[in-house]
């Protein structure tokens, strides 16, 4: 009996829309997982298992199921913490991906940063604090050799989960900065900051061969330090430096012998130099990217069918989006508590710029601080062909969000 081909995709936060959609529209079946029992992609999937992504005992048994049913033709993290689990799914089912030693090394950016030093690959200085580390003499160690500020982050996390910005020689915020790390991993990065503008390029890689795909700028938001607040698409950056950063790519996979599956690789470029911060086994920005390709994420179907070995994906990739600037922005809270109402200003359908909208909160869902990534409560994506109205676009969106908190 032949069985009908499926999808794993691990993660249904609504950002991955297009590329859910774009997998349905290619005859696949869609196999959702998320840990959230209603994730907001649920509906759209054609089957769906309540399993956190690092639940790998759960994910095998879920193997064994999908094994009697289906014939599995992918599996896609949507996030750095559900690669273990790919990689797990892609070992049973023996499926193009990364096995689980580069996953080892790419979740672990302390080595992804050695391996880069030693192949002539320009990173931040970087300073390994392991576990039994003398934290006070860690701290003198650190304020000589990378001086001020300098960053603290988990050897392994997600989201700039973790991460402080060093300013002071305050030992008592040093620690503080550490043990906030510690909660995510016991081995700590300290970091020299490099002053700069950051930028994602994405690509594909097919039997080791890179294809390049799409190119963001990331604008800070000034309220939070070391958060993202919107992301453009595509770079507003010269040619030649997108190029660059597709090239030191490229370069990083090759000597992390990555073979098959999407990568993005995060940078910055600062005075005519471009950093690698990481590379991370999937795509960046999905929902935005498909804005200038009527809602077809081009890459993601690349990859689906070159698993089914029906299309040749450098005709997938050579597409001609529409032109302009697409953007994911978002909406924040500078407050902390259980809400009592999220609503949209009616006004904001009369911004013609603003293409989506989705509110990431819900009535009674609480905000636990005031400082962090999760005070996030809306994204807004974008479009236009002038990228300063599109910005002004979506600070205007942006205030016609509201939350109220209750007292």
């Amino acid at each position: 009996m032949t069985r009908t081909d499926a999808f794993l995709y691990i993660g249904g936060s609504y950002p991955q829309l297009r590329s859910i959609e774009t997998i349905k529209n290619l005859g696949i079946v869609t196999i959702l997982t998320d840990r959230s029992p209603n994730p907001p992609l649920k509906s759209i999937s054609d089957h769906f298992y309540n399993i956190d992504a690092t639940d790998l005992e759960s994910f095998m048994k879920l193997g064994d199921e999908i094994a009697n049913k289906f014939n599995l033709i992918g599996v896609y993290p949507i996030e750095d913490y559900a690669v273990p689990a790919a990689t797990a799914i892609a070992e049973k089912f023996n499926l193009p991906y990364f096995d689980d030693l580069t996953a080892e090394i790419l979740l672990n950016k302390y080595k992804s940063f050695d391996i880069c030093s030693r192949n002539n690959i320009l990173t931040p200085n970087s300073i390994l604090i392991k576990s039994d580390s003398d934290i006070t003499e860690s701290h003198s160690n650190i304020v000589d050799e990378l001086g001020l500020p300098f960053l603290l982050k988990p050897v392994s996390s997600w989201g700039s989960q973790g991460v402080t910005i060093i300013h002071t020689v305050d030992k008592y915020e040093f620690a503080k900065a550490i043990n906030l790390a510690r909660e995510f991993s016991q081995e700590i990065i300290a970091q020299e900051v490099i002053t700069g503008t950051v930028h994602n390029v994405d690509g594909l890689l097919l039997d080791k061969i890179y294809y390049p795909c799409n190119s963001y700028d990331r604008l800070p938001n000034t309220d939070f330090e070391n958060v993202t607040k919107s992301i453009l698409e595509p770079s507003g950056l010269p040619v030649e430096y997108i190029k660059s950063m597709h090239n030191i790519l490229n370069n990083t996979a090759k000597v992390m012998n990555l073979k098959n599956g999407p990568i993005t690789g995060d940078f910055i470029f600062s005075n005519g130099s471009i950093y690698l911060l990481e590379i991370s086994p999937h795509f960046h920005s999905i929902h935005q990217a498909s804005i200038r390709t009527n809602g077809v994420h081009n890459p993601m179907k690349a990859w689906v069918s070159y698993l089914l070995g029906v299309s040749n994906p450098e005709n997938i990739l050579n597409y001609q989006p529409t032109p302009g600037t697409s953007i994911m922005s978002s909406s924040w809270t500078d407050k902390s508590g259980e809400i009592l109402e999220i609503f949209i200003d009616e006004d904001i359908n009369n911004i013609n710029e603003v293409r989506d909208v989705y509110i990431l909160y819900e009535k009674g869902d609480k905000v636990i601080s005031k400082i962090s990534t999760w005070n996030c409560t809306a994204l807004i994506w974008g479009f236009s062909n002038k990228r300063t109205s599109l910005l002004k676009a979506m600070d205007d969106a942006s205030e016609l969000i509201k939350v109220e908190f209750i007292t």
